[in-house]
């Protein structure tokens, strides 16, 4: 276990820069698929900040917990960036529909998406993501570092060029991300509803495939909060074990869940314990769970138990002819008597 403990103190070194404080954005320009026209969401670590689409009669008012002169003041910012994003949105949506030639009324329901985000990590590092889609595939990228917009496909080359067109909005943007992201991060993450943090429950599941002759054993992760979390499997001999990839999912009370599940040859049952590892910034440093010493021990306890009771039985049975022989006796002094 000690040597488990040492590598996971290393491992986490490198997992631990995925659990970060984020400031993302989303929005969507649709048309045909019965979807608003425009929406837009904000997010700090999966707290909405801000949202507005365009069936609603007003934006939404400034979250009550947003409640410091600077919180407030990025929240405008966050405000006034509405009706710009469903500007280029819409650019992009009409020049991607005509670049891909889907004019057509058979082919009229297309949607272009936009993901912005800056994040904050816990040893200090902090990147930035513009990204842009169309029809679910990827279209085109911002360069922080040229401030330029990056073609996916030759499609968006246009969408590019037009853009690129004003130079004020470029530096605009990059400007943004860069700097006002992060202070918006640094303002915003001490706040009390984004600050929550709920530490996560760990369970193990085995399930015996009969035809295959192997066992899947599954490491459950959930009620934790924030979203981020890392799950990993380690065999006895310390390496990582390779695992199926599986999705994080919301539960109903806005904490999340997961699961990583190994298969163990069933000529390797009990020879080799196995160990899931949960990091998360709930917890100071890491949840292990495992499986194979668990399993031995309780072998263990039930050969202790089955000992204890053979003695019990034993014990018994010896007072019983003990005492049965004691009978036997005083009936045959009786009869000599």
């Amino acid at each position: 276990m000690k040597y488990i403990c040492i590598l996971v103190l290393l491992f986490q070194q490198v997992k631990t820069d995925d659990l970060r404080y984020d400031s993302c954005a989303y929005y969507m320009v649709s048309k045909g698929l019965g979807l608003p026209e425009f929406s837009e969401r904000r997010v700090l670590n999966d707290v909405t900040v801000y949202h507005h689409d365009s069936s609603l009669d007003s934006k939404m008012p400034c979250p009550d917990w947003i409640n410091t002169t600077a919180g407030k003041e990025h929240w405008k910012i966050i405000y006034h960036w509405t009706d710009y994003n469903k500007y280029v949105g819409t650019l992009g949506l009409q020049s991607a529909t005509e670049q891909f030639n889907q004019t057509g009324s058979l082919t009229d329901g297309n949607i272009y998406q936009a993901f912005g985000c800056c994040s904050l990590y816990p040893n200090g590092t902090y990147r930035t993501l513009l990204a842009h889609a169309f029809n679910g595939k990827d279209f085109a990228s911002f360069d922080f570092q040229t401030k330029t917009f990056v073609a996916a496909v030759p499609q968006a080359v246009l969408y590019k060029t037009l853009r690129e067109k004003d130079p004020a909005n470029m530096e605009e943007i990059a400007t943004l991300y860069k700097k006002t992201c992060l202070e918006r991060l640094q303002i915003l993450k001490e706040a009390p509803r984004v600050n929550i943090k709920k530490v996560p429950e760990v369970r193990i599941i085995e399930k015996k495939k009969k035809k295959a002759g192997s066992v899947t054993v599954t490491c459950h992760v959930t009620g934790f909060y924030p979203r981020e979390v890392q799950v990993f499997w380690l065999v006895s001999d310390l390496q990582p074990v390779d695992e199926e990839v599986t999705e994080i999912l919301p539960n109903g009370d806005g904490t999340y869940q997961t699961r990583k599940s190994v298969i163990v040859p069933e000529e390797d049952v009990g020879k080799h314990t196995y160990s899931c590892v949960v990091l998360h910034i709930s917890v100071p440093n890491n949840i292990t769970t495992v499986w194979g010493e668990e399993k031995r021990s309780k072998i263990g306890v039930f050969v202790v138990l089955a000992c204890v009771f053979l003695l019990i039985i034993v014990f018994v049975f010896w007072k019983c002819c003990r005492s049965a022989g004691k009978q036997i006796k005083m009936n045959l002094d009786t009869e000599q008597l």
